[in-house]
């Protein structure tokens, strides 16, 4: 009667262990966001005071935050999540500098739209990851340089900056037609 026992319980744990063999194992990830460079595109957009803009600056990137933190929340208003990009310009040497707009500004940081990142995957849980698309503001002043790239990256509202990210380089005085797609470039 003891052997049938164990070869019962055996048997059991066998088949909870090829259940739980088939299943997904729960990830965790950090609260520390981390993103990811898709694409940046220059197309003509309305902007929503009805204006157009000429081969606006599009920049597509993938995002995956752990605790759920991002965007600015309608019950925490006083702590925002942003995104902070910077122009840079790529002098003949192929050194880089950042871009200052005409008013001395360096560095743009939008908010992160609460309603862009809670319509994405995982927005009952935690862990919040998807895609967010932003249309960038255009240098007016490049003083003759031609190639440039952006430097981003995200805060959350707890302050945790993401990893920085690159666009490859890109002709701002000719756009390319097609969209710039994330390569191996360096940094």
């Amino acid at each position: 009667m003891k052997m049938k026992r164990v070869l019962i319980l055996f048997c059991v744990a066998g088949f909870v262990g090829w259940c739980l063999s088939g299943c997904d194992p729960i990830q965790s990830h950090s609260e520390i966001p981390e993103i990811g460079f898709k694409s940046l595109v220059f197309e003509d957009r309305i902007d929503t005071m009805g204006i157009l803009t000429k081969k606006a600056p599009i920049l597509t990137f993938s995002f995956i935050d752990g605790d759920g933190d991002l965007g600015r929340s309608p019950e925490d208003v006083d702590r925002v999540s942003r995104i902070h990009y910077t122009w840079y310009q790529k002098l003949p040497d192929g050194t880089y500098v950042q871009h200052q707009f005409p008013d001395g500004t360096i560095t743009i940081s939008p908010e992160i739209p609460y309603d862009e990142v809670m319509n994405k995957e995982g927005a009952n849980n935690k862990t919040l990851k998807g895609t967010i698309e932003i249309v960038l503001i255009k240098p007016t002043n490049t003083q003759g340089v031609d190639i440039m790239r952006v430097e981003f990256f995200i805060v959350d509202r707890a302050s945790n900056q993401s990893n920085v990210e690159y666009t490859p380089d890109f002709s701002i005085l000719n756009p390319p037609e097609e969209p710039l797609l994330k390569t191996k470039a360096a940094k």
